[in-house]
């Protein structure tokens, strides 16, 4: 337990130069050890199909309908293993996008 790993900052680009997200939902997650209200963005980008944008405070980022183009500020990318149903020992990582900020762009 003492040599997980909790996040990593990521560098501009490395998620891919255009991603594309749709809003999914707005809830309360863990912050620092506090509830802290966040919208939650299902996004793709040229190098990662499909990956999770969640940007707390609800004021970081505007609520929009549809597919839009936007860009990330403060990005962390935190590894969230997911066991999977076919056997006990087999894992798959799901991308998770911690970001400060969410801007459209139009």
């Amino acid at each position: 337990m003492a040599n997980r790993i909790n996040s990593i900052t990521l560098k501009d680009h490395q998620l891919g130069n255009k991603i594309k997200a749709t809003v999914k939902e707005e809830r309360e997650v863990y912050v620092m050890g506090n509830r802290v209200p966040c919208r939650i963005f299902i996004a793709s980008s040229s190098l990662h199909p499909d990956f999770e944008i969640i940007v707390p405070s609800l004021r970081n980022s505007p609520r929009f309908d549809g597919r839009k183009e936007v860009e990330l500020r403060n990005v962390t990318l935190v590894p969230s293993a997911k066991r999977n149903n076919i056997g006990t020992a087999t894992r798959s990582l799901e991308l998770q996008v911690f970001a400060q900020q969410l801007v459209v762009l139009d």
